[in-house]
Formats: C-alpha cells, structure tokens, sequence
C-alpha cells in the first residue's frame, strides 16, 4: 500500500445543551486532536447526515470512514491517526500522524521545522 495517505478527519456532532458534549470537545482538545464541531440544531446538513446515518444520539463521532456514536474514549483513540502539534515559533496548530514513526514536518505558516 505505498504512497502517502492523509489523516482521518475527525467530525463531532453535538447539541448545545448536551453535557457528554462539551465533555467529548474538552477530550479531542486534551489530547491534542484536531475536530470540526457541528451542531445538529443549528446546521442542517450535520442533521441530515445524522439521520441519513440513522444516528439518534449526541455526541457523535465521524472519523474518517468510522463512526462512534457515544462518548467511547477508547474508541476515538484508537481511530485517530493524527495529533496537533504547535510551532514553536509562531504557535500554529499543525496535524501530525501519530503512525508515522519519525518524521520531518515543518509548520505550512513560518516553515520552521517542528520539534517532534
């Protein structure tokens, strides 16, 4: 399977009032992951593909191809393939895969190599 393969983008699905919610962002965050939060009350499609996936429950996780319905820590874990690492000299966020060994990576804003 050679060639480079991208990072799973992970996507959670929430509501504004739901306690596992917020608890499930503060998680991601914690351990460095990078998310994009919908709110299936406010944004239209985040409900359509919630309901199109018969999903019932908040939070929801869509990583990659997988989906954690639930807030099952171990899961996420184990479907993430990336953490945020920040650049040392301009503190920007940058995606690293957690499955690559060593590696080179450099921030995409200043250039600047990161220390990994």
């Amino acid at each position: 399977m050679g060639g480079k393969q991208s990072m799973k983008d992970v996507t959670v699905l929430t509501t504004s009032t739901c306690g596992y919610c917020k608890m499930a962002k503060e998680f991601l965050i914690q351990n460095k992951i990078h998310f994009i939060e919908k709110d299936v009350n406010v944004d239209p499609q985040a409900r359509h593909e919630m309901t199109s996936r018969n999903i019932t429950g908040v939070p929801t996780f869509i990583i990659g191809n997988d989906v954690v319905v639930g807030f099952d820590k171990t899961k996420i874990l184990q479907l993430v393939d990336h953490r945020l690492v920040k650049c040392q000299n301009c503190n920007t966020a940058v995606r690293v895969p957690t499955d690559a060994g060593r590696i080179n990576a450099s921030c995409p804003k200043c250039k600047s190599t990161l220390k990994l």
